[in-house]
């Protein structure tokens, strides 16, 4: 056939379409179809002339990982193929076009918030699985060349990750055996990021579940905890700057600088430059600022030399050197 240079009026009207559909797949919460999933592993197992494999189910892709024992069998997986066999055929005005429009704005919610935490907190299983309806990012993006342009030869080696994607969440396949998990029965998003204020923003049905607040995974004594009874210094102790950033956000800066009796010592703008005690009887200057991206304050240490906003913002930045910070 001859190379698509172009998207037509009809082609690119269908574009929100597929991101519609496949976002939906991706943050699906219905129990697997296990029937269809099952169906579409032996599909893909039968097109590797791998032999039929057995089936274990598990609640969650943390429970895949803790049966995870071996490797499954290498070389190039089918996508690549069908990677390439799709670029070859689309001009590359078209390829930006599609990618722009499905797999960059599902992805920013599925895989870039969703799929990330889970495989943060799944560990060493992730890079041999297959994400099934997490994967919905990418496959979107080749359903439309499928079904919109007519590239049906050159994406059929994905037929069974398609129907997988639709059908249920993570998968370990290995020689003979192929352990499978359920969806995630609750996933809560905020402007496309994973946050509930009041339980898990994502969980499956054997309890693994991941805390989130505005994109960000945090203990689940945070988001639990109401935010009149977090302990201000329990906040600045926590070391990740950015779950401190959440939890002062909910419990508010200003409950925070009462608190812990902040003084500034000097102000320019949104800056202000705090000496706070955080429980020792020991004042120490913590850098309070506006984050213009999400536009809250939140709080940073920095060392004791610090004097100014100037010296701090510099520390912070790594524009001088950074000496050790005694938190």
């Amino acid at each position: 056939m001859s190379r698509i240079e172009q998207l037509t009026a009809e082609q690119e009207a269908q574009l929100p379409v597929y991101r519609e559909k496949w976002l939906a797949r991706g943050l699906c919460t219905e129990p697997a179809n296990r029937l269809c999933a099952e169906e579409a592993i032996r599909w893909m197992y039968a097109q590797a002339k791998l032999k039929e494999p057995q089936f274990i189910w598990t609640g969650s892709p943390l429970g895949n990982g803790l049966l995870y024992a071996v490797s499954r069998q290498g070389g190039a997986s089918v996508w690549d193929s069908v990677w390439d066999s799709v670029r070859d055929s689309v001009g590359a005005s078209v390829w930006d076009s599609v990618w722009d429009s499905v797999r960059d704005s599902v992805g920013a919610s599925v895989w870039a918030s969703v799929g990330d935490s889970v495989g943060d907190s799944v560990g060493d299983s992730v890079g041999d699985s297959i994400y099934g309806q997490h994967d919905a990012a990418w496959l979107g993006f080749y359903d439309y060349f499928r079904s919109e342009l007519g590239l049906e030869d050159e994406t059929a080696g994905l037929g069974g990750l398609w129907r997988l994607a639709k059908s249920c969440g993570w998968s370990i396949p290995l020689e003979g055996l192929c352990i499978c998990s359920e969806r995630h029965d609750v996933c809560k998003l905020r402007d496309a990021r994973i946050h509930c204020e009041t339980g898990p923003a994502i969980g499956y049905p054997d309890g693994f579940s991941i805390y989130a607040l505005n994109g960000v995974r945090v203990p689940e004594w945070v988001v639990m905890t109401p935010w009149n009874e977090i302990d201000c210094r329990k906040a600045m102790a926590e070391q990740n700057a950015e779950v401190r950033r959440e939890i002062v956000r909910k419990i508010g800066v200003e409950r925070l600088c009462r608190e812990l009796a902040a003084q500034c010592v000097s102000r320019d703008g949104d800056y202000e430059l705090l000496m706070l005690d955080i429980g020792d009887n020991h004042k120490r200057p913590y850098l309070k600022m506006l984050n213009p991206s999400i536009g809250v304050y939140h709080v940073e240490g920095v060392p004791p030399e610090c004097d100014t906003i100037e010296k701090a913002l510099n520390f912070r930045n790594g524009t001088s050197e950074r000496p050790v910070v005694l938190t």
